[in-house]
């Protein structure tokens, strides 16, 4: 018979753990939430405040200071209605004004906050993003009715949703101009003033755009001209002949623009292979301008457009394939968002060779720098109200493929041939929208980037990481009202991750929390160095900096673990590290990481999914020296240890 003394503490001090790991689970797993108490809002309604009902009388009212606001389902929060009145009168320049808006489950979590850009003429000619609650100055909105001749506002429901906001907004923008300056750039606005949408947890909409794609059709009518095609390109001729020919036998040429030329710059290949490359020049008709110089991309790029004689240059990496599936139509698409006069720079849809995974949809200019979103997500899938899809306005596009009017590229001076490598196409598209043009990303134009999925950060030795930094630095010295800064990506959503996530960051993110860590002076017991503890090691070196202004120099280790057979939420866990020369060990104690990812994998395994592990210690911490990494775990129900021995080392400089 067991003891109950004992068998009630060990049950008490499970429960106590396994209420721990659930809350910790939770609040790790529910991102949109930890950011609603940040901000000191509500993360639930309540059935109170669901229930409210909203007729018609809300569908069109005018508010006190002359504004006019329409609301057509969902559930304004408190002040939305206030926020929009206030910013629109402290703003006079504002003409119209929408809001952020998440959804409901049934018991009124709130989830999925749809976190809008600044106004996006193309992104909205794709879908209404601008949603179900917005605003606009009831002078404008006056025009508005005597230009569609309508009767006011009983006539004024008869409209739908859609109609109305596509109609009013259209006619802002026509108020404002084409082409909006920089003083009226923000003359619609998006609003933290959230609306509730009363759906069921799997009725979160994707988007507005439909299963089948929809593209937005040129609204010009104008012939859009003589295109030059720019190539740069080095000791690549196979890589060369395999773009050029997909060019040449898959793009459909139309009466609306013709295909000029295709200009090949070369900066010094072998002479062997300029030989080649001049007899390819003939085979198939492009011109070959051979110049030895140290590589400078934005210098290749300036050389071929002054050669060009195109009213359009269409800059393309050597290593771009127009798709045999579906790109004959790829430039027609290209070329009808180009001849639009707010555009500014085109970019289209690049995916890996021979697969649906995303290279690029987009630069979005991020807290960390110019970055690209939904990298290697397939792309068949519709993510954040179709951020793949149609058309969508970007701070910039990669000049992987980059359509632009040449006498908007000759207005900002070309490609800045002070940054040789990286982000030349980024300041040239910054360099647009401070003209008061708008960057367009073509994602009904796709084409292959025979860029290799292998490619990221690690692979670039320290030397190229701080040319890396340098380049940044000087985008950020030419731009610097852009420094952190990217009106078409809301300040709500994450700086930290591929997809379209709310900007929460947990503590094992921040690079500002550092890991406590002290000298470990304790025996390991043998007994302890049980193999049915499982660690995994994913990241162990020094955290590399992110721009030039950064003076703390950190260490990151990072994996997974957990306890074969066993409770892991028992379990409480650190990480020794071992000095190989003297064996000092130190213990740094392990921030707990939520992994749905290890939780998939291990379904037979009990509570793994805070199995994920994060150390950040600051470098002035650790004496320099190559460090054996190893994991201790301590059940929270026992005395009971177990000690694990990784392959891992980190050294520190």
């Amino acid at each position: 018979m067991g003891n109950p003394v004992k068998e009630y503490i060990q049950k008490t001090l499970y429960n106590r753990c396994h209420k721990k790991y659930l809350a910790e689970v939770e609040r790790q797993s529910d991102r949109y939430a930890q950011l609603l108490l940040q901000r000191g809002e509500e993360t639930r309604l309540s059935v109170e405040q669901r229930a409210q009902k909203h007729d018609s009388e809300y569908a069109l009212r005018e508010t006190e200071e002359a504004i006019v606001i329409y609301l057509n389902s969902g559930m304004p929060s408190a002040d939305a209605f206030r926020k929009l009145d206030q910013e629109m009168v402290q703003k006079p320049w504002l003409l119209f004004a929408y809001g952020y808006e998440d959804f409901l489950t049934e018991d009124g979590r709130r989830h999925s906050p749809w976190c809008k850009p600044v106004w996006s003429p193309d992104t909205w000619s794709t879908a209404f993003y601008i949603g179900s609650l917005f605003a606009v100055r009831k002078k404008t909105y006056q025009e508005w009715e005597r230009f569609k001749g309508t009767a006011g506002a009983e006539e004024l429901t008869a409209y739908t949703y859609t109609e109305l906001g596509r109609e009013l907004a259209e006619f802002c923008l026509e108020k404002a101009g084409d082409i909006l300056s920089n003083q009226e750039r923000k003359q619609m606005e998006v609003l933290e003033a959230f609306l509730y949408h009363g759906f069921q947890e799997e009725d979160a909409a994707d988007g507005w755009l439909p299963e089948e794609e929809r593209f937005a059709a040129s609204a010009s009518g104008e012939k859009a001209g003589t295109i030059s095609m720019i190539i740069p390109s080095k000791d690549n001729p196979e890589v060369l002949r395999t773009c050029i020919e997909s060019v040449r036998t898959r793009t459909k040429i139309t009466d609306d623009f013709e295909m000029k030329e295709i200009i090949v710059v070369d900066n010094g290949s072998s002479e062997e292979n300029r030989a080649v490359l001049e007899q390819m020049s003939e085979e198939l008709s492009f011109r070959y301008h051979y110049e030895p110089m140290d590589f400078n991309f934005s210098r290749m790029c300036n050389v071929g457009a002054a050669m060009a004689k195109g009213e359009y240059l269409l800059f393309l990496n050597d290593d771009i394939e127009v798709m045999p599936s579906q790109g004959e139509e790829w430039l027609q698409r290209m070329m009808s968002a180009a001849v639009q006069k707010h555009a500014g720079a085109v970019g289209a849809k690049l995916l890996y060779p021979d697969t649906d995974l995303i290279q690029h949809v987009g630069v979005t200019n991020l807290r960390v720098g110019p970055a690209h979103k939904l990298l290697k997500c397939s792309d068949s899938q519709n993510y954040y109200h179709g951020r793949n899809r149609g058309r969508q306005n970007m701070l910039a596009v990669t000049a992987a493929c980059l359509l632009v009017a040449r006498e908007k590229y000759d207005a900002v001076g070309g490609f800045y041939e002070g940054m040789a490598v990286s982000y030349n196409d980024v300041d040239f598209c910054f360099s647009l929208y401070e003209k008061g043009w708008y960057n367009i990303q073509c994602n009904d134009a796709v084409l292959y980037h025979h860029e290799s999925l292998s490619r990221g950060d690690d692979n670039l030795s320290e030397q190229k990481w701080e040319r890396l930094l340098q380049e940044k630095h000087t985008l950020y010295t030419r731009h610097p009202k852009l420094w952190k800064q990217d009106p078409f990506y809301s300040p709500l959503l994450a700086e930290h991750f591929s997809d379209y996530i709310c900007s929460y960051e947990y503590e094992y993110e921040r690079r500002d929390c550092y890991t406590g860590i002290r000298p470990y002076r304790k025996r390991i017991l043998p007994e302890w160095k049980n193999d049915c503890l499982t660690v995994n090691v994913e990241h162990a070196r020094r955290e590399r900096k992110l721009d030039l202004t950064e003076q703390s120099e950190v260490y990151w280790i990072e994996g997974w673990s957990y306890v074969l057979g066993m409770d892991n939420c028992r379990y409480t866990r650190s990480i020794l590290l071992t000095e190989e020369k003297t064996d000092v060990i130190y213990e740094a104690e392990a921030l707990t990481r939520y992994r749905e990812d290890v939780e998939a994998i291990l379904p037979q395994q009990v509570h793994v999914a805070l199995a994920g592990f994060v150390c950040r210690i600051p470098k002035e911490k650790l004496p320099a020296g190559s460090y054996r990494i190893a994991m201790l775990v301590k059940d929270g129900c026992s005395s009971q240890k177990l000690y694990r021995e990784t392959e891992a080392i980190l050294t520190v400089e």
